[in-house]
């Protein structure tokens, strides 16, 4: 009866899908808002660029360029926000992983 109790080292198939997904959307919520940040931000940086009107070589380049590697850096970061990672069932379990590595370092040695 004791041992029903005691939880072993690995987590259920529930749990892991549980933390996994809870995982996802502090990803997903962290990086799609901040990007959507870094894009208003960069257009609004371009915007202003574009209005200053002093010349190709002045301030106006450079805040028309800094904007735009910030809107791309906005992008970026959305599409670490949207992409997903595979399942926990996708992934090989640790063991199988250690086995691999210790195989391919055999290999290597040979």
């Amino acid at each position: 009866m004791a041992e029903q109790n005691l939880r072993t080292p690995g987590r259920s198939r529930t749990g892991r899908l549980r933390v996994f997904n809870r995982a996802l959307w502090r990803k997903w919520s962290k990086f799609t808002v901040s990007g959507l940040i870094f894009i208003i931000v960069g257009i609004v940086v371009i915007i202003i660029g574009a209005l200053l009107n002093t010349g190709a070589y002045s301030a106006e380049g450079l805040l028309i360029g800094l904007g735009a590697i910030i809107v791309l850096i906005g992008i970026v970061r959305l599409l670490i926000g949207f992409i997903s990672p595979s399942t926990p069932e996708d992934l090989l379990p640790l063991e199988q992983e250690e086995e691999l590595l210790e195989n391919a370092r055999v290999d290597d040695n040979v």
